[in-house]
């Protein structure tokens, strides 16, 4: 893709996301995207410090995906996510970032995923989380 004035700028799309892309097209006739109604945060050594710095109650975790926000009437809220809470476990896999949450989900659509979340003073607490396809209004 070429941008007007913008010489020597280029745009890249990684050939698995093409894949993947082609693949739903084959499929289903179209891009069919889950929705879960999280917002997420990949954690990192720095984050977590200065998380703990904030909060004493901040689960004891080296890495995993903060949960900052639940959108409300969400699959998340329907499964009992809650603001604070760091997905450490998705489908019976350990996760350090959204991406790899993302390529879990892959198009699956109505299925059930298992997810483990640390809380405020390391509780853990085993969620079941229902993916929606994803509205493009949202």
């Amino acid at each position: 893709m070429k941008v007007w004035a913008a010489d020597g700028l280029s745009f890249a799309v990684p050939i698995d996301s093409i894949v993947k892309i082609v693949e739903n097209f084959k499929k289903n006739g179209r891009v069919v995207r889950p929705w879960l109604g999280l917002k997420m945060l990949d954690l990192n050594p720095m984050i977590i410090a200065q998380l703990k710095e904030r909060s004493s109650s901040f689960p004891d975790v080296k890495n995993g995906v903060l949960v900052p926000m639940v959108t409300p009437g969400s699959p998340a809220e329907r499964a009992g996510f809650r603001p604070g809470d760091v997905v450490v476990e998705f489908d019976g896999k350990l996760v350090e970032s959204i991406k790899e949450i993302i390529d879990i989900m892959g198009d699956k659509v109505g299925v059930p995923f298992k997810v483990l979340v640390k809380r405020s003073n390391n509780v853990t607490v085993s969620l079941t989380v229902i993916p929606e396809e994803a509205d493009s209004s949202r």
